[in-house]
């Protein structure tokens, strides 16, 4: 009884340092991209320990990628990736087959729906006009006045009419005008996960995150195997590296 004991032990000790072996194998030999993530308000992003990730391309608007094929609940998808000018990657196309020749990431569809995007046309204090693209835009009117709350890339964070009781504090930019148009646009949505919307912070770490604006720009740093699996190497946040 007791050398069974000693065997099991040894076994998961065994298969314990396999793991860590091959996750450091995977981090040294992986080919590094650096992903954007998507505008997220710092108060919705800790989980304990950990920070939920939500990425661009997490969401892809398969009309505008010019995706005609329709894709099932848990279908193994691969996503092809270009790179940007500012050294991250984000997607282009999604095919079902592994792809020669490609920078792709592998991931697995949630669902494909029918979603709306938002084009709001602003008049600001000053009379300029601003066209803004929030995640959604419901229960205003043309002519009402609205607060829109911004990360650095000008992407919305949340909206308030004016009058309406609740007021969220920006702790970016803001701006606030009259709406002068509004204009909703239906486009077919693929949501996809990638094994890669949680990570682990040290003690310490995650709060220097959430309290300052480098929440606002996040980027991922992701190791990629060659079928494209992806496991996190780093957070980038504010231009500098959190391990």
């Amino acid at each position: 009884m007791r050398s069974k004991f000693i065997f099991l032990v040894l076994l998961q000790v065994a298969l314990l340092v396999g793991i860590i072996a091959y996750r450091h194998y995977w981090v040294a030999t992986g080919e590094k991209i650096l992903l954007k993530t998507a505008p997220v308000d710092p108060r919705d992003i800790f989980r304990g320990d950990y920070i939920a990730l939500r990425y661009d391309i997490s969401q892809l608007d398969l009309d505008a990628l010019g995706v005609k094929e329709t894709f099932k609940g848990t279908e193994k998808v691969y996503i092809i990736l270009e790179k940007d000018p500012d050294d991250t990657f984000s997607a282009r196309s999604v095919i079902r087959e592994l792809p020669a020749g490609k920078k792709f990431i592998q991931g697995r569809v949630e669902r494909e729906m029918s979603s709306s995007k938002w084009e709001v046309v602003l008049k600001d204090d000053s009379g300029g006009l601003r066209r803004l693209q929030p995640q959604w835009f419901s229960g205003v009117k043309k002519g009402e006045r609205v607060h829109f709350c911004l990360d650095e890339r000008d992407s919305v964070l949340n909206f308030f009419k004016e009058g309406a009781g609740y007021r969220p504090t920006c702790e970016g930019q803001s701006i606030g005008g009259a709406v002068e148009e509004i204009r909703e646009i239906k486009f077919r949505s693929l949501g996809v996960k990638y094994g890669i919307e949680s990570y682990f912070v040290e003690e310490g770490k995650g709060w220097a995150i959430g309290s300052s604006r480098a929440t606002r720009e996040l980027r991922v740093e992701v190791s990629l195997r060659k079928d494209g699996k992806g496991i996190i190497t780093g957070l980038f946040a504010g231009g500098k590296l959190v391990r």
